[in-house]
């Protein structure tokens, strides 16, 4: 796409599970959802890119992501990948919320996106219930469904708050060209930056930084550039500075691009307007 990140779905129900497991890999690209996602890795293991932090999966990880977070998965053709994905809508979890536990809060990242649990069976225990309960049509099945949800949820809340549990930490480039280029951006969002202006700054040939960016990284520069100017948008209209100035003060030079990219990033125009939604029959991963 020119700008920004494809929209995926949308959610119908109050959420959706899916237990996958196959070795087709993952052909994904960069994209976002209105609706919260969990992920269970069952087995294999694989890469996971969220909000621009790439992580390293393993077997038993839970991958919490969102709404309007942009993320991207990676595993490898021929590689047994098992996963558990559910998609949870915001207004279902701020229902069930109380004052004293705000379940939106597990998908927010504060510490990072991927938890890693040495001992996911309990847990699995309960995905595995929820499976088999909305796979029956008894009386109460919505009821005890919810209930299986909530407790799953509140678990995972636990596992969170306790210190013992460990988020994984995102996976940092090896070549110490990358990480520099990565922190002139970062320092330079607002500035003119080319692809030229880079490898003149680096002393490096273009083509081979745009190689090396791509494959330290698993993304393109402008997709990298374009990202961090998004969000820092973003923070900036949240802290109360127009859409306006949050365009130019985040390094965009034309609005009309800005707003198409915000609301293909994010789902929603800088001035809160929704954007276009595309049908959710099957899984978006």
């Amino acid at each position: 796409m020119e700008n920004g990140y494809e929209k995926r779905g949308y959610l119908l129900d109050d959420f959706r599970l899916f237990h996958l497991k196959d070795k087709e890999g993952t052909n994904v690209d960069y994209h976002y959802h209105e609706f919260c996602k969990l992920l269970m890795l069952r087995s294999g293991s694989g890469g996971y890119t969220v909000e621009g932090h790439r992580y390293s999966l393993e077997t038993g990880d839970i991958v919490l992501i969102g709404s309007h977070c942009v993320h991207r998965p990676e595993f490898e053709h021929g590689l047994l990948y098992e996963r558990v994905i559910i998609y949870i809508s915001p207004e279902f979890l701020r229902q069930q919320s109380v004052p004293d536990c705000q379940l939106e809060e597990i998908f927010r990242g504060e510490q990072g996106h991927v938890l890693h649990l040495n001992d996911p069976d309990a847990l699995w225990a309960v995905s595995d219930a929820l499976e088999q309960e909305l796979a029956r049509d008894d009386y109460g099945r919505v009821i005890l469904s919810n209930g299986l949800l909530l407790r799953l949820l509140i678990e995972i809340a636990r596992s969170i708050r306790d210190p013992k549990t460990t988020f994984s930490t995102p996976i940092t480039p090896t070549d110490s060209r990358i990480l520099d280029i990565l922190r002139y951006i970062d320092a330079h969002l607002t500035e003119d930056l080319s692809i030229d202006l880079l490898a003149d700054e680096f002393f490096i040939s273009k083509f081979h930084m745009m190689r090396l960016f791509k494959q330290e990284t698993g993304r393109s520069i402008h997709d990298y550039l374009q990202e961090r100017r998004l969000l820092h948008a973003r923070d900036l209209i949240r802290q109360g500075i127009s859409a306006t100035d949050s365009c130019f003060q985040s390094g965009f030079r034309s609005y009309s691009s800005f707003t198409r990219a915000y609301a293909k990033h994010f789902g929603t125009t800088p001035t809160g307007r929704k954007g276009s939604s595309a049908p959710a029959d099957e899984t978006y991963e």
